[in-house]
């Protein structure tokens, strides 16, 4: 007997300025990963409050990858129904309650959710759902079955909001291991280094992430400065020194031939180098500029940041990079002579860190430099101040663990990136 299960096709196209648009697709696939049926379940998969363009074209939305998971539990894994509208709220809720308790098919014992993430995987179900009854008086579910409606304040609209909150309460598995971000100075200028010296390649994706604190996948988004799509940084220069670089992240561009995403941009911007590591940036951005002299690239799209294979870096292959540097750097955070960065050295060996440990180091800088929410909010790119609320409701926490953080924290990182690029002259 054949096996089928529900998948997303996504169908990627651009318009005239390169702008790349993606459009998921929920299908049925046959074991093979074939796909053996089309749907019309993505439609559903949506805020109420949104349009539909906005929801299937949001480069980084999971929705579909959510109604997926649902799908497949109630017409193959555990009831097996026929169609979307014999749906039952008993199959909901037994549902979400394996997706937040993970004993899902797909599952296994090292599969942990947090309460955040059950959260969002409720929100989009209960949309979904929603959406669907409306559209089908025939269905044996109504919507007073999945939730109701409270006010509530929000913080990000500072007013009183309409909030679906769902009739059933679903717990969850959390990871019972504390997550692993926090780095040493020393550590950090070690990687940073190995990166500098042997992992040129994927320099300024670093550099976007310390010193601006972009997100890793908008790291990926950034443009040459003579770009085709125009400019992705812009250099103020007074009598001949730069005083201000900016990173043009407004748009997720196609910057691949074959149309690949390198990552999506949660929050479209302009996006400044924090001034206080703007020296270091400017001089990894002439090491890099320097490395990347000859080598290959697609000049029709610009990218910065290119593969041996002259495509623009995308977010898997940068974190695949950044943790083989990272793995490099071990023996010598054993060798160091700060305590810190040998216990962090002994930390990685049993755990992994990915290129987003430098949007927190970032993060916890500027807490530490005295930016309030706002400025963390500005500076990080940030929608919410969730966020930035945590890192300034722990600062005292991190005064005591970091001691005093200032400019000399990157005397040493300074001199080996201008002693490297005196080399190269």
């Amino acid at each position: 007997m054949k096996k089928y299960k529900f998948g997303i096709y996504e169908y990627r196209a651009t318009d005239a300025n390169e702008i790349l648009l993606r459009k998921q697709l929920i299908v049925l696939k046959d074991e093979n990963g074939n796909i053996v049926g089309w749907t019309d379940f993505h439609k559903y998969a949506r805020s109420g409050k949104r349009t539909l363009s906005r929801s299937i074209y949001a480069g980084q939305d999971k929705r579909c990858v959510y109604v997926s998971l649902l799908l497949n539990y109630v017409f193959f894994e555990a009831y097996h129904i026929t169609k979307l509208t014999d749906i039952e709220p008993v199959m909901v809720k037994s549902f979400l309650t394996d997706y937040g308790l993970c004993r899902l098919s797909s599952d296994d014992k090292n599969t942990y959710r947090s309460e955040e993430t059950v959260n969002i995987c409720i929100s989009v179900i209960i949309d979904f759902l929603d959406l669907m009854i409306s559209d089908n008086p025939s269905c044996k579910m109504r919507v007073s079955d999945l939730y109701h409606t409270e006010k509530v304040f929000s913080k990000k609209s500072k007013r009183y909001i309409d909030k679906k909150l769902p009739t059933f309460e679903i717990n969850y598995r959390p990871n019972p291991k504390t997550i692993f971000r926090d780095i040493p100075d020393g550590a950090f200028q070690i990687i940073m280094n190995e990166i500098i010296t042997n992992h040129r390649n994927i320099l300024m994706l670093a550099a976007c992430g310390a010193f601006a604190g972009m997100r890793p996948s908008e790291c990926c988004n950034v443009r040459r400065e003579d770009s085709a799509l125009g400019p992705g940084l812009l250099f103020e220069i007074v009598d001949g020194e730069v005083t201000n670089v900016t990173i043009d992240i407004q748009e997720e561009k196609n910057l691949r031939s074959d149309m690949v995403s390198v990552g999506g941009i949660k929050k479209p911007r302009k996006q400044k180098v924090y001034h206080t590591f703007l020296k270091t940036f400017i001089n990894c951005y002439n090491i890099y500029m320097k490395y990347i002299e000859g080598h290959p690239y697609e000049a029709r799209y610009g990218a910065l940041t290119n593969t041996s294979f002259g495509k623009a870096y995308t977010y898997p292959a940068y974190r695949v990079e950044f943790q083989k540097a990272v793995k490099a750097c071990i023996p010598k955070m054993l060798a160091s002579d700060d305590p810190q960065t040998v216990n962090y050295g002994h930390m990685l060996q049993e755990n992994s860190i990915s290129p987003h440990i430098l949007r927190h180091w970032f993060s916890v800088r500027l807490t530490l430099y005295g930016e309030d929410v706002a400025g963390l909010m500005y500076w990080r790119g940030d929608k919410s101040p969730e966020s930035a609320l945590t890192y300034i409701t722990n600062k005292s926490e991190l005064e005591k663990q970091y001691k005093l953080v200032n400019n000399k924290a990157f005397d040493y990182m300074l001199w080996k990136a201008s002693k490297i690029a005196e080399e190269e002259k």
